[in-house]
């Protein structure tokens, strides 16, 4: 999208509960397809420029435009969180328009992987840099390029529903035992070993169209993430699966011509039956968090956050061995 679109806000936002790194005023619309985050212009700038570069866009959030929110009637106000539950600390003028990558997921487990091992851009202060610095140094970060910043996992109706792992968790791992935390993300949940192997496996080859993709772009990302998401109620996985092996392969363009008449009214409820299916997924996975990225032409590829990414292929093929 090459310039910002201005969207209205639609008659009922809430908060988004998904969110597996404390990412704080993140809200999303009545439908659940979209999240609404604030943001400030860099990011806006990134994701308009994304366009430029299709490649690395297929693996960022949809970008939809940004939104104003503005004040509401008190007797309006259930429409909206409330202050303490969506405000963001500091209050932002903008927000950005996304698509939510736990759509279509009936219990999404997410994991949030901040790369690089620099987690700063040139614009930080001294003192936020020797901060983030002590952070990298004393976790992952430093020797991986990674670190897990959050996790959301599905345990069951009958082992206390969703176990939430803040930011400290994924402080406490080495660089030798950080695969415990992404066996916990796979296999301490509802689904499977065998189940949680498959989608490790997929994990993996996304991953690694994912480091394909940036060591062939000119980019620096400070503090972006890898946003792992999962289905994991078992029954909807199991649904989802058969209907990826029932989904019918795409139609030749060159062979519409052929189609009979008759056929139209079938096409149409097919049509109808294919969108329902889509909008299941067993996983996925994006780039997200923008806020310090920059297009660098002439510049190469971002070693930063490619050292993150190779980590995180590896522990993923292990675990899908």
């Amino acid at each position: 999208m090459a310039e910002t679109s201005q969207f209205i806000a639609p008659p009922l936002i809430k908060r988004f509960s998904h969110a597996a790194a404390g990412h704080e005023g993140v809200l999303r619309d009545e439908s659940g397809a979209l999240i609404i985050k604030p943001c400030l212009p860099k990011e806006v700038a990134f994701y308009q420029a994304s366009a430029a570069h299709p490649a690395f866009a297929r693996w960022m959030p949809t970008f939809m435009g940004t939104l104003q929110l503005t004040p509401q009637d008190p007797s309006t106000a259930p429409a909206l969180p409330s202050a303490s539950d969506a405000a963001p600390k500091k209050p932002l003028e903008t927000s950005i328009v996304l698509s939510n990558l736990t759509f279509g997921f009936t219990k999404p487990c997410v994991m949030d992987v901040k790369l690089g091992a620099q987690l700063w851009d040139d614009d930080a202060p001294l003192d936020k840099r020797a901060r983030l610095d002590a952070v990298s140094d004393v976790t992952t970060s430093r020797p991986l390029g990674m670190r897990i910043a959050g996790m959301k996992v599905w345990k069951g109706a009958t082992k206390s529903d969703y176990q939430i792992y803040d930011k400290n968790y994924g402080r406490t791992f080495s660089a030798d035992s950080v695969i415990d935390g992404f066996k916990e993300f796979l296999f301490s949940g509802d689904i499977d070993d065998a189940h949680a192997k498959m989608i490790a496996g997929r994990f993996a080859a996304k991953v690694e169209e994912v480091l394909a993709v940036l060591e062939n772009q000119e980019s620096r990302m400070f503090s972006a993430s890898l946003l792992f998401v999962y289905e994991g109620d078992p029954d909807a996985l199991e649904h989802t699966l058969l209907i990826e092996k029932e989904r019918k392969p795409a139609k030749d363009p060159l062979a519409e011509g052929e189609q009979e008449e008759d056929d139209d009214d079938e096409d149409e409820d097919e049509d109808d039956e294919q969108a329902a299916a889509k909008a299941k997924k067993a996983e996925d996975l994006k780039l997200i968090d923008f806020a310090h990225a920059d297009w660098t032409p002439g510049q190469g590829p971002d070693l930063n956050s490619i050292h993150g990414v190779k980590s995180v292929l590896s522990l993923f093929k292990q675990l899908a061995a």
